[in-house]
């Protein structure tokens, strides 16, 4: 069983090198797709910024690899870039595809249920795994609007023979995934202030954040009581507590300083705005919560 595996890399310095031994033991080859500039989610964004990550940066973190291969364009969409990761892996006569974005990581252990999961399979073509989420350092864990800190990966492997493709960002047209209860680390939201400032208006959400006051009053502004945290629809992540599990080794490089606002009197301006911010909230989970209803009562056209 040959394996393959894929990292998109635009502002990963933090995760970069971390990653790459962390995913390097486990898989055959690693294709690193990297772009001068961002998708084209925010035309401005394409227009102005270039990738924090260099070239230059790739090949010192993959110095010694033989596995590694750097695949150098230009795309307008997240799935594009992975499709082309993909079509790669398929020339190149890989067995499974995996997903594992540099923020991702997996202990030994989840590595070899993975493993086992993908050989005996014979007829499932998508999979994926749980996974924790992340809040700005490895200390913190993001919660479900259940409670619940476990969620489910948006994707992970790709059996290579199918015709399992990206269509929608991490999506495929191949919708049912045979989950592996097995997780994956998410550091999404384990950065500094400018690389989360930076991530918001270049990664594949961009185009979603709610407003720029997400990381005013939710980013900057957090506090340990902060509810919807989540930039694009707030009560997916409902808060974020300390991670109540034993941690993995990797988890140390990641455990960032955390400026939390515990305690401190919050200024009238930043009170009436993070109140305006929940009340646009509740309005989006009001509309979302009655679509369906109102689609059942009117008439079809």
């Amino acid at each position: 069983m040959q394996i393959a595996a894929h990292i998109l890399a635009y502002n990963v310095n933090r995760f970069l090198r971390p990653v790459l031994e962390n995913l390097e033991p486990h898989v055959d080859k690693i294709y690193i797709a990297h772009a001068e500039r961002p998708f084209g989610y925010i035309e401005e964004s394409r227009r102005t910024k270039k990738n924090p990550t260099t070239i230059e940066d790739l090949r010192a973190a993959a110095s010694g690899s033989k596995k590694i291969e750097i695949i150098s364009g230009d795309w307008l969409t997240d799935e594009a870039m992975r499709n082309d990761c993909l079509v790669k892996a398929r020339a190149d006569g890989f067995d499974w595809f995996i997903i594992q974005d540099a923020d991702e990581f997996y202990t030994d252990a989840s590595w070899k249920q993975i493993k086992r999961s993908l050989h005996q399979s014979k007829t499932d073509d998508h999979f994926t795994t749980t996974w924790y989420n992340f809040w700005k350092s490895s200390h913190y864990v993001l919660t479900s609007r259940t409670g619940s800190i476990k969620d489910i990966n948006a994707g992970f492997a790709i059996r290579c023979s199918s015709d399992v493709k990206f269509v929608d960002r991490r999506s495929c047209n191949n919708q049912y995934l045979k989950i592996i209860d097995t997780p994956c680390y998410h550091y999404s939201y384990v950065m500094d202030d400018a690389e989360m400032l930076e991530k918001t208006t270049t990664w594949s959400h961009s185009h979603e954040v709610r407003s720029k006051a997400w990381y005013t009053y939710k980013w900057l502004n957090w506090n340990e009581s902060s509810r919807w945290l989540n930039p694009v629809y707030p009560p997916t992540f409902s808060r974020a507590i300390r991670f109540p599990m034993e941690q993995p080794d990797f988890a140390e490089q990641f455990a960032l300083p955390v400026n939390i606002q515990n305690g401190k009197v919050p200024s009238f301006s930043a009170i009436v705005g993070e109140a305006f911010y929940d009340a646009s909230a509740r309005l989006l989970i009001g509309k979302r919560a009655l679509g369906p209803l109102v689609k059942s009562i009117l008439p079809i056209k």
